[in-house]
């Protein structure tokens, strides 16, 4: 009976520790919303897609629903998305959200708005690095004469 219990007690751990790293690899999360604000009806004309900021590339699309949501299911973890609307007529980019970074303590991002109506946070990056660039650039000609 011992020898039962302690063969039943190994097997368990074994099971236990050699599904532990596979289990781990597929957890992921969920990046969802609507596009309401700059798709117009029929919401059939446009997509939603999610691209891998670190490789540059798409890893899913997905139609809008007739509510215009959308919704990514088996996200993975430790990665950043852009949310890209895309109107399929025409296959342009019409608005981007993000980045989003989905974690194990940060599983899911279910409140995006696709907005293109703000300014993007890269467009102020890219006016501030300008508006620097230009001070340098007087204060070394006011320097040099």
């Amino acid at each position: 009976m011992k020898t039962q219990r302690l063969v039943a007690g190994v097997l368990v751990a074994v099971l236990a520790l050699g599904t532990a790293p596979a289990m781990a690899q597929q957890a992921a999360g969920t990046i969802s919303g609507k596009a309401t604000d700059e798709a117009k009806e029929p919401y059939s004309d446009y997509a939603v897609q999610l691209r891998d900021t670190a490789s540059g590339l798409v890893v899913n699309t997905l139609p809008l629903s007739l509510q215009g949501r959308f919704g990514f299911a088996s996200v993975a973890l430790s990665k950043t998305y852009l949310v890209e609307l895309v109107q399929i007529k025409e296959k342009k980019i019409v608005c981007t959200e993000g980045p989003y970074t989905l974690t194990p303590s940060a599983i899911s991002k279910t409140d995006v708005n696709i907005s293109c109506g703000k300014v993007p946070a890269a467009i102020w990056l890219l006016a501030a690095a300008g508006g620097a660039a230009a001070a340098i650039a007087v204060t070394r000609r006011s320097t040099s004469r």
